[in-house]
């Protein structure tokens, strides 16, 4: 070889060996962004990447993903296309891009990389089972059973198979292989009379009556009280019009002894649809529930249905909760009944009634969160601090991952009102923080988290900023435009003090005006007060101060009898 040629390509691989290692150092910078979340400069590395070998698939791909991230949905997908051209055995970039055009309904693009990754992963029927979807869906039939075809070859016949081939072969019109494949069903399973009522089903939708009624009679020889079969007749019966042979078979099933629950439900759910369909029916079901309730239940399905109906037909909510409470008695941990009666009892503030059904939910379901909360609410009412925050630590321990962080907040938030009035501060603030990294706009914890910073003359500018974002969301919350206005107060801006609070106590109002609003607390008035004292109008102060204390509300500072004394604010 010229000695030239050979200086050449030795140059050339050196140079190839750096490029490669420039890339390598780039590419694991832009990983390192990626996973910090700095997704602006993960694309620009990426980016880079790209530059010294526009053909390297691993960063074509997670510049996709990025770009998918970021919602620019059609580049993101051309860049994963890319990168499947560049690699294109990689499986994981092919499941990729497969779901993105399955996510467009894009059957067209997606097929030819399914079919790709079946050929890679020849045992996941599950792409097979996609496949045949997919052909079916732009009627290319032959495709799709086919398909149907490997997954039988990997998992072995299957009366799911049989029957999808047999919808297919109909489509084509080739019946008698349609046919054939019911038939190799029973052939495969000749003691299974469910299989047979299926495939009689399948001759009675074909419009065969003939053959399914001769299947039928052959199940009902075999056994007389074969529950598909029933259905499968009463369905018969209801789609030839034979309407009084159907009820009667329907009630028959239904009042029966034997008839396990499960098929009972079904047969009240076609009572309840009857009901839906005409309000004449509802009687009639109303009368099948009292029948059928009359009896010991020995599970709450039927309960449970009866309360679907009371909710669908506008029934008072003590009606439903009544059920419900019977759900209870028939399965106390029942989760519908829990849930239900829970929110009911707090939309009606029954303490007694929040309390019974948190500490029944704790008992069966203790990694549920919601009970712990309620529970913690209701002992916290009643003064039970110490109880209450035990309750609700427990509940932080416990609790499952999928928890939604706005009832994490809420937990923490409560907590941190707990621990404030156990003059726990410290612990009470800290509860706040966490309550703030669930959810940092939950408006009550920033009001009280606020408030009690002002008390203590701490941080009065974050206060003042997480006051301000509660009556951003709420306006004209008294309670949030009263603590706005303290913490201004207590950074000596009194003017604007007053802007805020003349909102919740107008001193335009009249004296009975103001003490018959019993949404003024006399804390607010005493507020509004020393607002006004610190504004040079000790008349309007004071007469302020006087129906504070009026209100006989105990929510008011201990020095307001001095202060209504002297004339004048005290700290």
């Amino acid at each position: 070889m010229n000695r030239f040629i050979i200086i050449l390509v030795l140059l050339l691989g050196v140079l190839g060996i750096k490029a490669q290692a420039t890339f390598d150092y780039f590419y694991l910078e832009a990983e390192k962004c990626r996973l910090q979340e700095d997704y602006s400069s993960a694309m620009d590395l990426y980016r880079h990447c790209l530059d010294i070998n526009p053909q390297a698939p691993e960063a074509l791909y997670n510049m996709g993903i990025l770009h998918l991230f970021l919602r620019s949905d059609s580049l993101g997908t051309d860049y994963i296309r890319k990168a499947c051209e560049r690699d294109a055995n990689n499986p994981y970039y092919l499941e990729t891009l497969a779901a993105l055009y399955l996510n467009k309904r894009d059957a067209e693009s997606a097929i030819p990389v399914l079919e790709k990754m079946a050929s890679l992963q020849s045992r996941r029927s599950d792409i097979l089972s996609q496949l045949v979807q997919l052909y079916s869906t732009v009627g290319n039939t032959d495709k799709a059973i086919g398909a149907l075809n490997r997954i039988e070859l990997l998992e072995g016949p299957s009366p799911q198979i049989s029957v999808e081939k047999f919808r297919l072969y109909k489509e084509k019109n080739q019946l008698d292989s349609a046919f054939m494949q019911l038939q190799a069903l029973c052939d495969d399973a000749p003691h299974d009379m469910n299989l047979r009522v299926v495939v009689g089903t399948q001759y009675m939708q074909a419009g065969d009556t003939v053959k399914a009624l001769e299947i039928y009679d052959e199940v009902r020889r075999q056994e007389p009280s074969n529950t598909n079969l029933q259905l499968a007749t009463m369905d018969y019966y209801r789609e030839s019009g034979k309407n009084s042979l159907y009820n009667l078979m329907r009630d028959s099933l239904l009042f029966s002894p034997e008839s396990p629950t499960p098929l009972r439900v079904l047969l009240l759910k076609s009572y309840f649809a009857d009901v839906q369909r005409d309000s004449t029916y509802a009687p009639k079901l109303v009368a099948a529930f009292d029948s059928l309730l009359a009896k010991p239940q020995k599970d709450a399905e039927v309960l449970i249905m009866k309360a679907a109906y009371q909710d669908y037909s506008k029934q008072p909510k003590e009606a439903f909760c009544q059920t419900m409470r019977q759900v209870l008695d028939v399965e106390p941990g029942n989760e519908t009944a829990l849930r239900e009666l829970l929110q009911y009892y707090a939309e009606q503030n029954d303490e007694k009634g929040v309390e019974d059904i948190s500490r029944r939910g704790l008992n069966y379901h203790p990694e549920e969160i919601a009970y712990a909360y309620y529970l913690g609410m209701a002992l916290a009412e009643q003064k039970k601090l110490a109880d209450a925050a035990e309750v609700l630590q427990q509940g932080l321990r416990v609790r499952t991952e999928d928890v939604h962080p706005y009832l994490v907040s809420n937990v923490f938030g409560v907590l941190g009102d707990i621990y404030y009035q156990q003059q726990k501060e410290q612990e009470a603030f800290a509860a706040y923080d966490s309550a703030l990294v669930y959810m940092d706009d939950n408006i009550m914890c920033l009001n009280n988290y606020a408030y009690y910073l002002s008390l203590k003359g701490e941080q009065l500018d974050r206060a003042e900023e997480m006051s301000y974002r509660t009556i951003r969301q709420e306006p004209d919350n008294i309670t949030y435009l009263d603590t706005y206005a303290w913490i201004l107060f207590k950074k000596e801006d009194y003017a604007h003090a007053r802007t805020y609070m003349d909102k919740v106590v107008n001193p335009e109002r009249t004296d009975e005006d103001l003490l018959a609003d019993k949404t003024l607390m006399g804390n607010l008035i005493e507020h509004a007060g020393d607002i006004y004292a610190h504004l040079d109008e000790p008349e309007t102060a004071l007469r302020l101060w006087k129906l504070a204390k009026q209100k006989g509300d105990d929510t008011c500072t201990p020095q307001l009898k001095k202060k209504i004394k002297r004339k004048k604010y005290i700290k």
